[in-house]
C-alpha cells in the first residue's frame, strides 16, 4: 500500500462485516483500529490523572501555566509570532493562579458539524461526533495531565460551537447541532473528562438569528470560485452565485457580532481563547495529534508513514487529487460508552 499517494478512510463497526474488503484494506483497517483504542486508552488515563505538584507561588504557576499552553505538543505557531498576546494571557492566567482556581480555556471549535468531502456534494453533512472529535479530545486530555504536573487546580476547557452563526449563514437546522452537541457531551463523559471540559452551545444562549434580524447586510460584491465551492461544501449542496454571494456576505458581520457576545463571556471568566488555525490574535491548539488546520473543513483518515498510523484530512480537494481508500475499523467508544 503506497502510503505516500494513500488516504486510509475509516469505515467503523467494520471489521466484521460483509463488504468486500481486500486482505490488505483489513490489516490496515486493523492497525487503524489499534492507534484509535490506544488514543481512547490514553484519554481516559489523562483525564483521570491527579495532581502531581504542588501549588506554585502565583509568577511561577503563570509561567509554567504558559510553557505548557506554547509547547509545540499544542501549539502550532511559533513562539515569536504570538509573543505579543502573552501579557494579557499571563494576567488572565494570573487571576486564576492567585486564587488557586482552575485556567479557563475556550476553543473555538465548530458550528455542530463537518462538511462535505464529497467533489460532486453527493455525501451529506455530517453531524456526527466521529474520528475527529476523539482525537481532539485525546489532545485535551494530554493537556489535563501536562497543566496538573505544574498546576494543581487544573483547567475548565470549554469547547465553543458557534451553531447559531451556521444556523444564520447557511440555514443548518439547530436541531441538528445540538444533536452533535450533545454526542460530543456524551462522548467527552464517556472518556471521564466531565470535570474538566464543558461544551458552550451557542444557541443555548438566545436566538442569534433573531438578533441578527433587521440589520442590512448586503451579498458579497463578488465571489472567488474557489470560496464559492467552500460555501457549497458547507452548506452540502451546489448553490448559485447569488446565493452564494449573499451567504459570504453574511458570513463577516455574524462572526463579528457572535465573537462580542464570546469575548464577554471569556473576559468575565478571565479565560482565554484558543483557536485551530493560526493567528495572531490568539493562541493557537492542535485539534488531532501534528494537526494544524480546521477539523470541521472535512473528516479525519490516516497515512501508513514508515509503519506509523498518522491522522490526516480528508477533503474534497484530497479526493480529487489523491486516492481516498476505504477500510473497515472497530469505532473503540463502543467499549468506552459500555464500560461506562
Amino acid at each position: 500500500m503506497n502510503a505516500c499517494s494513500r488516504i486510509l478512510d475509516p469505515q467503523y463497526d467494520a471489521l466484521n462485516s460483509a463488504t468486500a474488503y481486500s486482505d490488505r484494506q483489513r490489516k490496515a483497517g486493523g492497525r487503524i483500529s489499534a492507534y484509535l483504542q490506544l488514543r481512547t486508552d490514553e484519554a481516559r488515563a489523562a483525564f483521570a490523572t491527579v495532581p502531581s505538584a504542588r501549588l506554585a507561588r502565583t509568577d511561577e504557576a503563570v509561567d509554567a501555566i504558559v510553557s505548557v499552553l506554547l509547547h509545540g505538543e499544542f501549539n502550532h505557531q511559533a513562539k515569536g509570532r504570538v509573543s505579543h498576546l502573552l501579557p494579557e494571557v499571563r494576567r488572565r492566567i494570573g487571576v486564576h493562579a492567585a486564587r488557586g482556581t482552575p485556567i479557563q480555556l475556550f476553543m473555538s471549535y465548530n458550528g455542530g458539524y463537518h462538511a462535505t468531502t464529497q467533489p460532486d456534494l453527493t455525501e451529506p453533512l455530517d453531524f456526527a461526533a466521529s474520528t475527529a472529535e476523539l482525537l481532539f479530545l485525546h489532545m485535551v486530555a494530554r493537556l489535563k495531565s501536562r497543566l496538573l504536573a505544574v498546576y494543581p487546580p487544573g483547567m475548565t476547557y470549554h469547547v465553543v460551537l458557534n451553531n447559531g452563526v451556521a444556523h444564520y449563514v447557511n440555514d443548518i437546522p439547530v436541531e441538528r447541532t445540538e444533536g452533535y452537541a450533545r454526542d460530543l457531551s456524551a462522548m467527552i463523559a464517556a472518556l471521564g473528562g466531565a470535570r474538566d471540559v464543558s461544551v458552550l452551545v451557542q444557541s443555548r444562549l438566545g436566538d442569534f438569528a433573531q438578533r441578527m434580524h433587521g440589520e442590512a447586510i448586503p451579498p458579497a460584491p463578488s465571489i472567488e470560485p474557489g470560496m464559492h465551492r467552500n460555501i457549497e461544501r458547507f452548506l452540502g449542496r451546489p448553490c448559485s452565485d447569488a446565493e452564494a454571494r449573499l451567504r459570504l456576505g453574511r458570513y463577516a458581520p455574524a462572526e463579528a457580532a457572535w465573537w462580542q457576545e464570546l469575548s464577554a463571556i471569556i473576559a468575565a471568566a478571565d479565560g482565554v481563547r484558543l483557536l485551530q488555525v493560526a493567528s495572531p490574535d490568539f493562541l493557537s491548539f492542535r485539534p488531532f495529534p501534528g494537526g494544524a488546520t480546521r477539523a470541521q473543513t472535512g473528516q479525519i483518515g490516516f497515512r501508513l508513514l514508515d509503519g506509523k498510523v498518522v491522522p490526516a484530512m480528508i477533503t474534497t480537494r484530497i479526493r480529487e487529487t489523491q486516492e481516498v481508500l476505504p477500510v473497515p475499523v472497530r469505532w473503540p467508544l463502543a467499549k468506552v460508552m459500555a464500560d461506562g
